[in-house]
């Protein structure tokens, strides 16, 4: 009875069993809450990817994409939350996102300086009133 060992795992085996499980966890995090907050330092540039889906929804006849759905915009040194296509296409001109012939916006752009102003700028009923307001697209839906 002096020498029986108990069969015993290697350092090696153990080290790739945790790094294996850390791997597998970061993945279900990734997937299921988004990698942009898990890892945000990943891309630091969405230009290109913006451009790729305003085309798509031009291309598509998507109003609603391309008129309405917010994005959010992330170049080497600025942050544009909740824009959309055409804002991008007709007031930030620099980031490529082409013209859109086949979808009509019912949108106005105006400079504001406040939320509240925007309302003051309504001229139909629907119109969206759009303004950029400390780098995030500000909307107001006339009803009058």
């Amino acid at each position: 009875m002096q020498n029986k060992r108990g069969q015993g795992i290697s350092t090696n085996t153990l080290i790739l069993i945790i790094l294996g499980v850390v791997v597998l966890v970061v993945l279900i995090l990734g997937f299921t809450l988004g990698w942009n907050k898990i890892a945000p330092w990943l891309s630091a540039n969405n230009v290109d990817t913006i451009v790729t889906s305003c085309d798509a929804a031009c291309a598509t006849a998507s109003e609603y994409d391309f008129c309405l759905a917010k994005k959010t915009l992330k170049a080497e040194d600025v942050k544009l939350t909740d824009v959309t296509c055409y804002y991008l296409s007709q007031e930030q001109t620099q980031y490529g996102v082409a013209e859109c012939s086949t979808v009509s916006c019912n949108v106005k752009f105006v400079e504001a300086f406040s939320v509240e102003e925007l309302s003051t700028h309504c001229d139909e009923d629907g119109q969206v009133i759009q303004a950029l307001i400390d780098d995030k697209l500000e909307s107001y839906e006339c009803v009058l």
